[in-house]
């Protein structure tokens, strides 16, 4: 299986997809060498890639080394650094047989000429009709102090860097751990372990067994068999090239390292497959040719879920707006769809649309205030339940259902007011008002100065319940501005909007004074008040009558004198005439406030409301195209932050594309 069709497919599309970027996106399956400084990762990076990498504290230790081994019929090498043109196009293609030491040197200056440790990866791909398929990326040994003259915090960016891989669970952690140092004191091992803790992508590789006192060597081997410290994957073992050695040829290390191997009895208890560098190169080879199987349908899903993410994004942005004529031509669409979904709000012709995109953003307190039912301390009290506030729901989307309720409850609170002056006050304010009428007289002056003392209650009532609906309109028609428009346009729209609605809520105040004027000259031709008069005057004419002939009747046991009259005489009150003015007066008053109320409630919404906020919405529109074309292209012009966004949207989701036809 490790050297199949198959298996080189798995790894060339992982190289592929990597060499395009999806690692700066996603996590990709890997395997990441990690150690202390000088625990032998170089040397393993050798045993298993056949390269000869410098010794080096200055070199090796300073950025991450990712090498690509795969199967060709040509013996290549190439190296890469991701946004460095001119070095990539010098190690475009390189003789296999080509010392890297050149090339490490190279990316050393490019990457580390001003820092430490970079944090930029150098890519070396080798091909060559021997070779294994296997990606191993190689990274800075941990150190836990500087010598001079050493940056401080180097011993933190090492750990931060190896740890983005440690943590990455689609990472194999091939642990570097020297036979000479106990596994208690093991960093790397304590590290894995915390991002790790089962250990089931953690397998340590022992370095330098050579070194380890013959004494000890059971204990080293019990170690590698894996009955120490239990690791799911188990324990590998290789014997490095010791610095001496650094220049002899790969076949003769490996011989060498056979022949240590055989030395002892002790090592033969040790699998073949897990010791050596061949075998240690064929086992990470299919352990990550498994891993990649198994993780292929989760990253294929990762991907996806991105390339969702930043075409969503994209969409948001909408379509990208770069000339002044552009962003105009924008704008007057976004106002045209606004006016055609506001006035089909404010008409009451509701679309599916207006009813399932569009949510109120009123709270309930937001509502109880637009719908307070408060009136004047010298108003009456409204007690039927005839008025429910409207829904949450029903408050942005259905905004003429909710008006609708706010106007009855203003024909109930006003229509319920029934307070009617006593005839006692009206006697007084009759004295008061009365000019020289013969007695029995009232003039229409006063009439009207009498009706004006309820007229300043609807005056009062009135103003409270028009703020309360011109309030509500105003936080809708706002609320249904920033849910239906492009947000870039948002506080210019409700700039205007409150311009339009301050003008228009003087208009209307106006509007109520002028009707109030007009009401304040009693007038109507309308057949009911007369209707209402009259009734009145017959009802009273008929208690009158009963109470003169209840006077008139004579007592049954009353003695009667001879030549007596038959019906007693009255002597006339010279109250009377007056009194019964008076009470005419409150008769005509009740009738005609019953007139003037329904009238008034209908005047008020039509020449108020209706009028100045549904009826003229147009003008709000009007405002809007007069806007000056700066401001718009100010709003609507992508800012060099969006331009570059969108960019980097648009060739992450290229990456991805392209990267999700291999996978």
């Amino acid at each position: 299986m490790f050297i199949n069709g198959e298996y080189q497919d798995v790894i060339d599309k992982i190289n592929k997809i990597r060499s395009y970027g999806l690692s700066k996106m996603v996590t990709i399956p890997q395997i990441a060498i990690l150690g202390d400084q000088s625990s032998g990762k170089s040397s393993v990076l050798e045993a298993i890639t056949k390269l000869s990498f410098p010794r080096n504290l200055e070199t090796c230790t300073r950025f991450a080394t990712q090498v690509s081994l795969r199967r060709s019929e040509h013996a290549q090498m190439s190296a890469h650094i991701d946004n460095e043109p001119a070095f990539n196009d010098r190690y475009h293609a390189q003789d296999a047989a080509t010392n890297i030491h050149p090339i490490i040197s190279e990316a050393t200056r490019i990457l580390c000429s001003s820092i430490e440790i970079s944090e930029k990866v150098l890519e070396i791909t080798i091909s060559g009709p021997t070779l294994s398929p296997l990606t191993i990326i190689d990274l800075p040994g941990y150190i836990n102090t500087t010598i001079d003259g050493q940056d401080k915090s180097i011993v933190e960016t090492i750990r931060a860097i190896n740890t983005r891989y440690i943590q990455d669970s689609r990472t194999i952690i091939l642990a570097v751990v020297p036979a000479n140092v106990d596994l208690n004191n093991i960093f790397v091992l304590g590290e894995a372990e915390r991002y790790d803790p089962g250990n089931e992508r953690t397998i340590p590789i022992v370095t330098k067994p050579d070194t380890v006192d013959p004494d000890l060597l059971p204990s080293l081997v019990h170690t590698i068999l894996n009955k120490r410290k239990q690791m799911k994957l188990g324990y590998l073992v290789m014997k490095n090239s010791t610095f001496k050695d650094i220049d002899i040829p790969w076949d003769e290390a490996r011989q060498r390292e056979s022949d240590f191997f055989k030395s002892s009895s002790l090592w033969a208890q040790v699998p073949e497959a897990r010791k050596g560098r061949v075998s240690v190169e064929k086992f990470l080879g299919n352990l990550l040719y498994t891993h990649i199987k198994k993780e292929l349908p989760f990253l294929k899903r990762d991907v996806l879920a991105l390339i969702g993410e930043c075409e969503s994004e994209i969409t948001h942005m909408g379509n990208p707006i770069s000339s002044p004529t552009t962003a105009k031509v924008k704008y007057f669409e976004c106002i045209m769809a606004l006016r055609s979904s506001l006035t089909a709000l404010l008409d009451g012709n509701y679309t599916f649309e207006n009813i399932s995109t569009h949510t109120s953003n009123l709270t309930k307190q937001d509502f109880k205030a637009a719908s307070n039912e408060t009136t004047p301390d010298n108003a009456a009290d409204d007690n039927d339940n005839d008025f429910a506030p409207p829904s949450l729901e029903e408050n942005h989307r259905f905004i003429r259902s909710s008006l609708q309720k706010l106007y009855q409850h203003f024909n109930n609170t006003l229509n319920k007011d029934k307070y009617i002056l006593p005839i006692n006050t009206i006697t007084d304010l009759v004295l008061c008002y009365k000019g020289n009428e013969l007695p029995g007289f009232i003039s229409f002056t006063t009439f009207t100065r009498i009706y004006m003392e309820t007229l300043v209650r609807w005056h009062d009532i009135t103003k409270v319940h028009v703020t309360n609906m011109h309030t509500y309109l105003f936080k809708a028609m706002c609320n249904h501005i920033t849910s239906a428009t492009d947000p870039l346009l948002k506080d210019t729209l409700l700039l205007e909007f409150d311009k339009f609605y301050s003008s228009q809520t003087a208009k209307m105040n106006e509007a109520i004074e002028n009707i109030f004027t007009d009401e304040g000259t009693p007038f109507t031709l309308n057949k009911y008040y007369y209707d209402n008069i009259l009734k009145g005057r017959k009802a009273r004419a008929e208690q009158e009558l009963q109470g003169l002939m209840a006077k008139l009747q004579p007592p049954s046991s009353a003695f009667t004198f001879p030549n007596t009259p038959a019906t007693p005489v009255l002597v006339p009150d010279v109250n009377y005439n007056e009194q019964h003015a008076v009470e005419d007066l409150q008769e005509q008053l009740r009738s005609y406030c019953k007139v003037a109320r329904k009238r008034i409630v209908d005047i008020v919404l039509l020449q108020s409301i209706e009028r100045y906020m549904i009826k003229q919405i147009n003008l709000y529109f009007d405002m809007l195209v007069a806007v000056d074309d700066n401001t718009i292209s100010t709003i609507l012009l992508e800012p060099p932050t969006t331009i570059a966004r969108r960019q980097d949207l648009q060739e992450k989701v290229s990456v991805l594309r392209r990267s999700l036809l291999e996978l």
